[in-house]
């Protein structure tokens, strides 16, 4: 494989967070790029995004909504009165946990997690809604570019932690980072709890917290600790192997493909050519963050097959897939180098008997690889049988 092909896979692989530079919370050029507002059918800017860390309490997995308890910064009122930061993760916006592409049902509530929010969308601005008697301490970007765990969030920047002592009987982990440092994260010599409910991964299995070791370059998940309004972080996980990693990373993925599979690929109308009699050719950019072999078998449809497209909302969810979509041949595709934040850069064009409504520019589709599984979805998934809440 050559190494085009390579940046390329690994480009769609990441997604947004390929794409954007990371920049530390007190960076200017930061705080300019977070006030821009999106336009709808159009994908941000590099850089696009503020970033915020938070414990999640709260999913609406269905309508990609959700909410964090922001990191706590020594300000006992913040910590004590504070609402938590209600999101709604952007259509193409991007979950990653254990290092893989992930879904916000995949994440336990009280993982901690790392993202880059930006405004509302001109014209989506009740998503999520409006929250009425606003707190000072809620951030205004209420929708999520990117969301990842620790694991996803300090491996992708190569920053991991060495293990300076265990200390079981006090319950403390102390580490100092090595590699990076992550932008927007921590770094340096820091001390977390842990006890008999810490996870240790080890090889293909769970270890024990005898297994942590003094030198060990290990990955961690981090969780809420009684002193979390100073910074204080307990560790819900660890990982002390490469092997160990690997194991998750790949579960993970596998999870991701069986659900885009069923679910089917996500993306946006760039261009329509209307056709006499209602048909017409739809081309349309997928978005990014998928895995890599989802990519290629949409690809694979321009040489041997076709492909269904339904008409989707900005939550992403559809009608009834299997009776409200049409499918068509795939006449080609396009790979466009360097995507924009969200984009996978992969463009195709499919051809249509008969067109849908929802088959307009700037307007959100799922794409289903006619070598994909045709399912019905669960009633609660589908627009028709759930009401926005």
């Amino acid at each position: 494989m050559d190494n085009t092909v390579t940046r390329r896979r690994l480009l769609q692989t990441l997604g947004v967070v390929a794409a954007i530079p990371l920049l530390d919370s007190t960076t200017s050029l930061m705080a300019a790029e977070a006030d821009v507002v999106q336009k709808p059918g159009v994908f941000p800017t590099a850089g696009a995004g503020a970033y915020y860390a938070g414990e999640l309490v709260s999913v609406d997995h269905i309508n990609r909504r959700a909410a964090i308890r922001l990191t706590g910064d020594n300000d006992d009122n913040r910590y004590h009165s504070a609402p938590s930061h209600r999101f709604a993760m952007l259509p193409y916006g991007l979950v990653r946990y254990h290092g893989a592409p992930a879904e916000l049902r995949d994440i336990p509530i009280g993982t901690l997690l790392h993202g880059k929010f930006l405004l509302p969308v001109d014209g989506i601005t009740s998503y999520p809604p409006i929250e009425k008697n606003k707190s000072k301490y809620v951030p205004d970007e209420t929708q999520a570019l990117t969301l990842e765990d620790d694991f996803s969030f300090y491996e992708r920047q190569g920053q991991a932690w060495k293990i300076i002592a265990v200390d079981v009987g006090k319950g403390l982990l102390k580490v100092s980072s090595t590699g990076g440092p992550a932008g927007g994260g921590l770094s340096g010599e820091r001390t977390f709890e842990i006890d008999a409910s810490t996870r240790v991964w080890k090889g293909r299995a769970f270890g024990e917290i005898k297994d942590l070791a003094v030198d060990q370059s290990v990955q961690l998940n981090l969780t809420w600790a009684p002193d979390w309004k100073n910074g204080a972080f307990h560790v819900a996980d660890v990982w002390v192997d490469a092997e160990s990693r690997d194991v998750a990373r790949e579960s993970q993925r596998q999870v991701h493909i069986r659900h885009m599979r069923t679910r089917w690929l996500p993306g946006w109308v760039d261009h329509v050519e209307y056709h006499p009699g209602g048909g017409g050719i739809v081309t349309l950019t997928l978005f990014g963050g998928m895995d890599p072999s989802l990519y290629d078998a949409a690809r694979a449809q321009a040489q041997k097959g076709g492909a269904s497209l339904a008409a989707a909302e900005w939550t992403l969810r559809t009608w009834w897939q299997e009776h409200d979509s049409r499918n068509g041949p795939v006449l080609d595709f396009k790979d466009i180098p360097n995507p924009s934040p969200g984009s996978s850069g992969l463009q195709l064009r499919v051809k249509f008997d008969r067109l849908l409504e929802g088959y307009r520019v700037g307007r959100i589709v799922r794409l289903r690889p006619n070598s994909f599984p045709s399912v019905k979805l669960p009633p609660e998934e589908r627009i028709n049988n759930l009401d926005e809440r």
